[in-house]
């Protein structure tokens, strides 16, 4: 584990509240505090890499699994219960990178059915879950 930061899903609102962890400097700021990204688009981490690169520290993984390995604090901001419940379970998804130092803090406005399995799943394995829905879009 480190004491970068986590962030899955750089979509319409996973972008911004990435940026905002860099700008207000709680991730990013050196290569001991990295930003750690992933995206299903890899080419939405290269675009985010290229646009905020230059300026703060980010390191792309290759899986959910990678940057959930690598992190203390994940945050999680998928579009769709669907996409959630695929990144959240795959092989190489979130759960499977969990053990007892990991937190995740999962954004996505998810049925409390969906969110309680997670932190159950989290739990499970050592891990701390936190639901922190966000609402809107573009």
């Amino acid at each position: 584990m480190s004491s970068g930061i986590g962030f899955i899903g750089l979509g319409i609102m996973g972008e911004g509240m990435a940026a905002c962890l860099l700008t207000e400097k709680v991730a990013g700021t050196s290569k001991d505090v990295p930003l750690v990204v992933w995206n299903r688009t890899k080419s939405k981490c290269e675009a985010f890499q290229e646009k905020y690169g230059a300026e703060y520290t980010i390191v792309m993984k290759d899986t959910a699994k990678e940057v959930v390995e690598c992190c203390d604090i994940t945050f999680s901001m998928l579009s769709t219960p669907e996409a959630s419940a695929a990144v959240f379970n795959a092989p190489d998804g979130v759960l499977a990178g969990i053990s007892e130092k990991s937190s995740i803090i999962d954004c996505a406005t998810l049925a409390e059915s969906d969110m309680k399995g997670m932190s159950e799943a989290v739990v499970a394995k050592g891990g701390r879950f936190l639901e922190a829905p966000v609402s809107g879009s573009k």
